[in-house]
């Protein structure tokens, strides 16, 4: 085998570098190429891939949140047809806006059919709630305690929903009573003031 002193010669620089230099030097190497590869190349796909897997068990749990919905289903569909009844009844049972008057009327008559008299038959102001407002009719009168019983009887048993609360008494000579209270109806809100109270639950929460 023949040699090529020529190629010998070009090899003299690097056989003169002491041998730890060339391992010290095959070392930084390898660490800068590992180094490299680990931020241009490993870093980025382990960041994606735990970006994933955050996306993954989101998704898992949204799915498991719309099973569960779907299980609950049925039950709240019935729930909703219970509802939709109880709805109904309610709107045969409260007075609509223009019939209040009327309906008022009807519980002062009833008071006078028991012999009650009114010194007092105050419709006050309406106070609306989300979805109903409440009528409330300030009442002082004077009768027995069996005309008064009379009475109540009289407005439980009437078709649209009336209570009589709030009753005070004081007992003047004799069996007469002299009776402070309040009648309240309640109504369903219409379109439109169902309209100004959602505007208005907006409004509040976007302070």
């Amino acid at each position: 085998m023949k040699i090529d002193l020529s190629q010998l010669n070009a090899l003299r620089p690097v056989l003169a570098i002491p041998v730890w230099q060339c391992v010290a030097g095959l070392a930084t190497t390898v660490v800068l190429l590992i180094g490299g590869y680990v931020f241009y190349f490993w870093m980025p796909l382990d960041q994606a891939i735990t970006t994933a897997e955050k996306d993954i068990k989101m998704q898992e749990r949204i799915m498991q949140r719309n099973l569960r919905t779907a299980r609950d289903l049925p039950r709240k569909k019935r729930q909703f047809e219970v509802l939709k009844k109880e709805l109904k009844l309610a709107q045969t049972m409260l007075p609509e806006k223009s019939q209040i008057p009327d309906l008022l009327d009807g519980v002062s008559l009833a008071g006078r059919n028991a012999g009650l008299e009114f010194s007092v038959f105050k419709p006050l102001r309406e106070i609306k709630r989300e979805l109903h407002a409440e009528v409330p009719v300030s009442l002082t009168m004077k009768g027995t305690f069996r005309q008064l019983a009379l009475f109540l009887r009289t407005v439980g048993e009437m078709p649209r929903i009336v209570n009589v609360m709030d009753l005070s008494f004081v007992r003047d000579k004799g069996q007469m009573l002299t009776v402070t209270g309040r009648a309240v109806t309640y109504r369903l809100l219409d379109d439109s003031e169902l309209k100004k109270n959602n505007k208005k639950a907006k409004a509040g929460k976007g302070r």
